[in-house]
């Protein structure tokens, strides 16, 4: 089975001109960025911490602690982040918690990464975001995607979390 790498979807995504949209840091606002090759689809959240966990600091107390771990836990399931509309069965998930939360200087924002790698057997044809249901200051996500029919963006909102493209 072929499948996608970092490096190659973020480079896909390069191309469609997110590097300068990924510089953005708004509280409140995420992005999802979407990658499908055939069978094959990535997708990556990159949320706030401020929205994902409450605060953006060095975990300094073992309220911050738990809050991190029970975070990280939620997004290893897929559910909890998105719902497909398509037949897929999840590869592999990897979060930015797993890494700890400590690599960012006291005033620096900073991001929480949430990454799905899934086999589909049958066409992807959207998705619906769960993960306004585990963020209650997430208000919207900036979404980029490359499909097996195209590219394009859009953007989600807690009212209005689906995307949905042709097969």
């Amino acid at each position: 089975m072929k499948t996608f790498t970092k490096g190659l979807s973020v480079a896909l995504l390069l191309s469609m001109g997110f590097s300068a949209y990924a510089q953005k840091h708004v509280h409140g606002e995420g992005e999802l960025l979407i990658a499908q090759e055939g069978n094959v689809l990535q997708m990556q959240f990159i949320i706030p911490a401020a929205d994902a966990l409450g605060f953006e600091h060095q975990a300094a107390n073992s309220s911050d602690k738990n809050a991190i771990n029970v975070l990280a836990q939620q997004l290893k399931n897929s559910s909890h982040a998105i719902d497909i509309k398509g037949q897929c069965i999840l590869q592999s998930t990897e979060n930015s918690l797993a890494h700890g939360h400590s690599e960012h200087d006291e005033h620096d924002h900073h991001n929480i990464e949430a990454t799905y790698n899934f086999n589909c057997k049958t066409p992807v044809v959207g998705f619906s975001v769960t993960l306004f249901n585990l963020m209650p200051s997430l208000n919207a996500l900036n979404v980029q995607w490359i499909s097996n029919t195209g590219q394009g963006s859009t953007e989600v909102t807690r009212s209005n979390p689906v995307i949905s493209w042709q097969s």
